[in-house]
């Protein structure tokens, strides 16, 4: 895999959050798993809701899967889906907000069936062992943006993960 080094500044989201197995019911790349599900609560959020008026980036939203020691042990992920504002002065009741500092990305474009491949395998046991990079933080974004044609177009389909990082000491 190719990663293309980045550095961004701190993001401000506004989005939903979700806390468990997020497979515990259909596979990865389901409509019908707690992600799937997610998703589709925070895009009718979206649309009944216009006031969210300080959205930057238009066409862009992220996922984020957060890590931690139960997600290696359980399968428990703490994943957000949401979008990219330039303030969290408005934060509706039903969002929650989440501030990821600034730090340099390793971004990873995937294609086609790349997206639904064993890519989590190949980048934090591959790419990442082998670079000059070690994680920074906790997390990774898949960053959708009109590249992604939907899960059901995979085929036709672009997706960035980004991966946060920071020289090897």
């Amino acid at each position: 895999m190719q990663a293309k080094i980045i550095s961004e500044k701190k993001m401000l989201l506004i989005g939903m959050n979700f806390y468990g197995d997020p497979f515990s019911n259909h596979s990865f790349w389901s409509e019908e798993n707690e992600i799937g599900h997610l998703w589709k609560r925070f895009i009718s959020f979206l649309d009944k809701n216009p006031e969210l008026n300080n959205r930057i980036k238009k066409n862009v939203f992220l996922e984020i899967f957060l890590t931690s020691e139960e997600s290696m042990s359980a399968g428990l992920f703490d994943v957000f889906v949401g979008i990219l504002v330039d303030k969290l002065e408005y934060i509706p009741i039903n969002c929650v907000a989440k501030q990821l500092p600034a730090t340099e990305y390793a971004v990873f474009t995937l294609k086609g069936n790349q997206i639904n491949s064993d890519w989590q395998k190949k980048i934090y046991k591959q790419w990442l062992p082998e670079s000059d990079y070690e994680l920074s933080f906790g997390y990774n974004i898949q960053y959708y943006d009109q590249r992604f044609k939907g899960i059901n177009s995979i085929r036709e389909s672009e997706l960035d993960i980004l991966v946060p990082v920071r020289k090897k000491s």
